[in-house]
């Protein structure tokens, strides 16, 4: 089949079919094999290798962030549909009792969970913005921030370029506009480059 007739199932079924993704039973979250992998570990040293010379403050967030973060941010005025928050049981032995039943009947357990301070990520860059707002004034050269994290939406598709649970890698620029416009305008020429040196 040649690569451009692919509509989404048939790539899907065929990444299945090739050990490149693995099922799980639940759309948009896959295992990925060492051959998936590999490819993204090279990409991000390419990615790593052209902002280098930024000089750019890298840092790793988890998959979960404040709630209260997430809620401030006004992503649940966009995006309530894609927001996953943290839930768990904070029962105590008859609760605990009451689940097991539930569990064992085929009931919702879920309805003796409640929601924790936590949330996962949408975005690599929402945890960022009350760290550094914490801080206090930015500096007159700005602030340049390379960031990664696990991210989730709550999207499920058989598209495999829409994974619920994914990776995301943000080059962030803080400054004035024009700081930002200059960062960005940069970006695009070395994204172009970078695509057009893929063989």
């Amino acid at each position: 089949m040649d690569a451009k007739t692919f509509d989404s199932k048939s790539l899907l079924d065929s990444l299945f079919e090739n050990g490149i993704l693995f099922e799980s039973g639940v759309d948009g979250l896959y295992g990925r094999s060492g051959a998936f992998e590999d490819v993204i570990e090279r990409f991000e040293r390419l990615v790593t290798r052209l902002g280098a010379p930024d000089k750019a403050t890298r840092i790793h967030f988890p998959p979960g962030m404040s709630r209260a973060t997430l809620e401030k941010s006004g992503y649940m005025k966009s995006f309530p549909q894609l927001a996953g928050c943290v839930h768990s049981f904070m029962g105590g032995e008859r609760e605990h009792a009451q689940l097991l039943g539930m569990l064992a009947d085929g009931g919702d357990w879920t309805e003796l969970q409640k929601a924790t301070d936590l949330a996962l990520t949408p975005a690599a860059c929402y945890p960022l913005y009350p760290t550094i707002a914490a801080r206090g004034p930015v500096p007159a050269q700005g602030l340049l921030f390379e960031l990664s994290s696990y991210c989730f939406r709550h999207e499920p598709s058989k598209d495999p370029a829409r994974m619920q649970l994914f990776r995301m890698r943000e080059f962030v620029k803080i400054g004035t506009a024009e700081q930002v416009r200059s960062f960005r305008e940069s970006w695009l020429k070395r994204g172009r480059a970078m695509i057009e040196s893929l063989d």
